[in-house]
This record gives structure tokens, sequence and C-alpha cells, in this order.
């Protein structure tokens, strides 16, 4: 008889179609709303005997300029991808060719508010988030410059275009508003974006996270749902993180096909606008009721309203953690997990049922996995920000690992850590840990890693892309301690760590080629072909 979590994720799987043929697209950020970053189907890429011969086969670099932090989407042989300059491409998959973009040139989807420094440039950041596909549309959020809306500021809206010919199908309402221009400025003035949320699908619903722009002020962070048949607002459903300033969201949502789960930023800082002051005790006076920050959070799909919410690092200790990596939604063979990585490097696996933590990475806090009071040196501004990959009971990960506070927080920036969900002990936590080559060790030194069949593939900011084996399926190149600062098998053993492999590099392919120009976000998984999009503004697609 088969168990009562076996059944579920029977259940899941059908409702995505993976059941028993697995999509060789990529038709949403982390290939489904689960987020998983996981391509099932086998192809050359999840084949460590060609994986070696990894190559550029083709590069589309778009007249009109532009960075790439969004990451494409591959979908009946052709690729999706927007840029900061305000355009979003299809191009032909095999190709490169270009085969629409939208809108036409000369009128790119930005804002008129202008500064400097740029976090003043509330509504021009262009197309930065990974787009959905749909029933023949491709979703993407951007901002709006018609002057009817907001004097065309920049307010945000999702774009509904048709794969076919680019040509518009609708555009949503207002989901982030931009009514005014002036650093700092407080209510009534409005500085929301949804720059860096991809939209999620659920349902015959649209939901996407707002944001703000550089904290001046921070925005009331809030998730939008709109219709996918007519763009407009889903009515009676509601969510803003706070009553006031804070908590915003700044991921794309995901489900667990029960709920709407997404992680939220803080609500605790030093500028103006912000809530609430600490005493010496870390006792909080004017904390924002509700308070939703620094939390993964479950929404009901239909209404918005909180189904459960975890939140590790209390108000006081809030030192601008913000929660930027959103919820990977893994099936494992011990339950449904929430999992992802706080700003300040450690890691968590909720149950997506009650939201009660399974485990924390690491394991810092004890059993409830949330901080005490006067921890606050440890939750800071630091840059762990992309979620993680699932594969199988495996979640791979860039955290901070077991030496993240005597080390210094930034010491994993360069670092993947693979962590297996289903560990009964935490000594068998860590499955194997890498650095990964060519990156900085700077924040944002890698992107958000995919995996097919046991082969990893992660971005790099110094323009890399890098396929790594699982030791399952190829020999480890090495091994090391869990904990790095321990050298030898058995400094690290007697310390209580754990001694693990040191997965094999099967490929390192250059790209831009340097820092300035690197990547910052996944690679695309489809038909045997990786695609990437580069801050030096080119798009590539690569094969063995």
């Amino acid at each position: 008889m088969r168990s009562k979590v076996s059944s579920t994720i029977a259940a899941m799987l059908l409702t995505l179609g993976l059941s028993h043929c697995a999509s060789p697209n990529w038709p949403t950020y982390r290939y489904t709303g689960l987020r998983q970053g996981n391509q099932p189907a086998a192809t050359a890429l999840s084949d460590p005997t060609k994986v070696p011969s990894l190559a550029v086969r083709w590069t589309y670099t778009p007249p009109a300029g532009g960075s790439f932090y969004a990451s494409p989407i591959v979908v009946n042989k052709r690729v999706f991808i927007g840029s900061s300059a305000g355009y979003l491409y299809a191009l032909n998959a095999s190709t490169g060719a270009l085969l629409w973009q939208y809108p036409a040139p000369g009128h790119p989807l930005v804002g008129t508010c202008a500064g400097d420094p740029p976090p003043q440039t509330y509504g021009q950041y262009g197309v930065m988030s990974s787009a959905a596909y749909f029933e023949g549309l491709v979703i993407f959020g951007a901002p709006d410059p018609d002057p009817a809306t907001d004097s065309g500021r920049g307010s945000g809206r999702l774009w509904a275009l048709k794969e076919s010919d680019g040509s518009l199908v609708w555009k949503s309402d207002v989901v982030a508003h931009v009514t005014g221009c002036n650093p700092g400025a407080l209510a009534p003035e409005l500085h929301e974006r949804i720059a860096y949320s991809s939209p999620l699908v659920f349902g015959r619903s649209v939901y996407v996270g707002v944001h703000d722009a550089g904290d001046s002020p921070i925005q009331n962070g809030k998730v939008m749902a709109v219709s996918v048949d007519t763009g407009h607002l889903i009515p009676g459903f509601s969510y803003s993180s706070t009553s006031s300033r804070g908590g915003g969201v700044w991921n794309g949502p995901a489900t667990d096909l029960g709920g709407v789960l997404f992680t939220t930023g803080n609500t605790r800082c030093d500028s103006a606008g912000c809530q609430g002051t600490c005493d010496a005790m870390g006792n909080p006076s004017g904390e924002p009721s509700p308070n939703r920050g620094l939390s993964i959070i479950k929404l009901d799909p239909s209404t918005g309203s909180v189904n459960w919410q975890f939140q590790a690092v209390p108000y006081c200790e809030d030192n601008d953690p913000d929660w930027a990596a959103g919820v990977t939604v893994m099936l494992t063979s011990c339950g449904v997990l929430a999992a992802s990585v706080e700003k300040d490097g450690w890691s968590y696996a909720l149950d997506t049922t009650s939201g009660s933590c399974r485990w924390q990475f690491p394991p810092t806090a004890g059993g409830s996995c949330k901080f005490p009071k006067g921890t606050n040196a440890l939750h800071g501004d630091t840059d762990y920000k992309r979620p993680g990959a699932a594969w199988n009971d495996v979640l791979v990960i860039n955290t901070g690992g077991e030496a993240l506070v005597h080390d210094g927080v930034g010491a994993g920036y360069g670092r993947l850590h693979a962590l297996n969900a289903c560990a009964t002990d935490e000594l068998h936590r860590v499955r194997w840990l890498v650095d990964v080559p060519h990156s900085s060790g700077s924040g944002y030194s890698i992107g958000a890693p995919t995996v097919t069949g046991g082969v990893v593939y992660v971005t790099t900011d110094e323009g890399h892309v890098v396929a790594l084996a699982d030791p399952s399926i190829v020999p480890a190149a090495g091994y090391r301690c869990s904990d790095i600062d321990f050298v030898t098998k058995a400094t690290c053993t007697t310390a209580g760590y754990a001694w693990v492999p040191i997965p094999k590099v099967l490929a390192d392919v250059p790209l831009d080629g340097t820092s300035a120009a690197g990547l910052r976000n996944e690679a695309a998984i489809a038909a045997g072909k990786l695609y990437v999009g580069t801050v030096g503004g080119h798009v590539y697609m690569l094969s063995p």
C-alpha cells in the first residue's frame, strides 16, 4: 500500500504533467511553479560522458543594449527573455535568430523617474525577472511608460503576449504604483516595483510580488493576483506584509498546489519611514502589526489570507537580512518541504502543510529554528539571495554552511552545498560542497543552480557556466570537511563534523569573461540545450 506521502507526491506530479513523461521545455522560472530548478527529461546535459564537450553554439546581442538580469524560458523551440533596456525578446532556440520583440524598437517599457545614484530610478528597470508561459501566452512584469498610468513614472503591470507573434493580449491592472520620484519621500508617495519577482501561474490566476527601489524608503510588501484570462485584479484577494512599511516580496512566488509560498524582506531599519525601535534588552517599541517580515509565508490562493508564517529572526535582531531567495518546493521521501536560504546564510526546510520547521542549516537556533534576542550581529545585509535546486531528496543551494558564524557570513558566497533534506541527524545533512571555480567569492558570486539527472549547472559572476557531477554519478574529485576550518579527516570528525565529497567539475565554459559582465541568474535547460543571459547583454545557447 502506498504511503500518504507518496500518494500526495504522485498527485502533485500528475497535476504538473510530470508523472510519466517530463517536458523538454523550461516554461517558467525554475522550470515549474514548484520552483525546483530541475529538468527531469534525460538528455546529453544529464549524461556525464557528454557534458565535458559543452560549448557555445550561438550568441544573441540585442541592438538596444541593456543587461539580462532575467533568465530565459524556453517553449516550443522559442527562447523568451527580458532585458533591463525594457524589451522582451523571442529567439529561435536552434539558431538565436530574433523572431520578434515587444514593444517595438524605440518604445521600451521603462518609466520617467530618473535620479542619481541608481536607487532613485524607481520606474526605469525594464524587464528584470523571468517570464512565465501559459496556454500560448508569455506573461512578464515591467513598468508602464504610458502617461495615463501614474504620469508614466513606471508603475508596474503584468503583460501577456501571444507566443506566436508577440502581439499584446492584455496588460494587467496596475500591481505596483510609482506616484513620485523624490528619494526618501514618505506616504502618500509610492515607489513600488515588481522588478525581480517572476510571475506564478496557478489555476487561472497569476501571482507576483511587490517590493521597492533602493529602500528609499522601503515600501509595504505585497502579493498581487490577476486573472490569467483578462489581466484584471482578482476580487477578494489581498495580501500586505505590514500595516505600514517593509516585508518586500523580492522573489517569484511558488506553489505546493495548495497555496502560494514566498519569502519577505525586513521591516526594521534605520532610514526614514521605517518602523519601531528596540531597547538595550532587545524589546521592541513600535513594531508593525501584523509583522510578516523576514518570513516564509503560505497564502490561501483565493483570498490571500495567511495559512502560516515562519519567522526565524525576531524583530529586534533585524539588521536587514532581507529574505530575497524564493521558496523551493521539494517532493521528497519524507514529505513535501518548502526550502530556502535567508540573506544571512541560514537555510531552512519547512513542512508545507503546517509551516513547522523540519531543519535549519547550520543548526544554530535549536529545535524551533528561531533565533533568540541578542544575536543581531549575525543577521545583517548580506548576499545569500539565490534559491536552491531540488533533485530527489537533495537540495543544492548557496548557503553559509557549518562555519557560518566563526568564518564570517560572506565566507561561503562562492560555494555550493548539497544538503540531504531527509537526513535524520545533522551529521549527515551535508551531502557535498564545492567552491565554484571562476566565481569571485564576493556577493552575487554565483547564480541559482539548476540540475538534470544529477548534473548541476551554475553561472558565475566572472562570466562562466560550470557543470558539476553529483558523486553518485561520477566519482568525487576529493573530500573535505563539512566545516571548512578543519583540513584533515581526523580533526574534522573529532570536532563532530562530516568528511564529505567534492563533486567533480565536468565543464567550465567562459562566456562574457569579466565580473562586470557576469551571470546573475539561472541556466535554463531545455531539449538538451543550455540557455543563459548575462549582465553584459548577451544571450547564449550551449550544448555538448
